[in-house]
C-alpha cells in the first residue's frame, strides 16, 4: 500500500495535463468572447434571433441578450 505522500504525488500528477488543457480551454474561450460580444451585439441589433445567435455562437439566450444590450 502507498503511503499518503506518494498517493498525494501521484494525484497531483493525474491532474496536471487535463487541469493545463482546462486552463488553456479557459483563456481560449475568453478571447472568443472578447471577439463575439460586438458581434453579438450587432446581430441583436439586426433583429438575429436571439435562439439563433446562441445556437451559432454555444452562447446561453440570456448571456445573448445580456450582450445586446450592452
Amino acid at each position: 500500500m502507498k503511503d499518503e505522500a506518494a498517493e498525494r504525488a501521484e494525484a497531483e500528477r493525474a491532474l496536471e495535463a487535463p487541469g493545463a488543457r482546462r486552463i488553456k480551454a479557459k483563456a481560449d474561450l475568453r478571447k472568443a468572447d472578447v471577439q463575439l460580444k460586438p458581434l453579438v451585439s450587432r446581430a441583436v441589433r439586426a433583429n438575429v434571433p436571439i435562439r439563433r445567435i446562441a445556437e451559432m455562437t454555444g452562447l446561453t439566450t440570456n448571456t445573448v441578450m445580456l450582450w445586446g444590450k450592452e
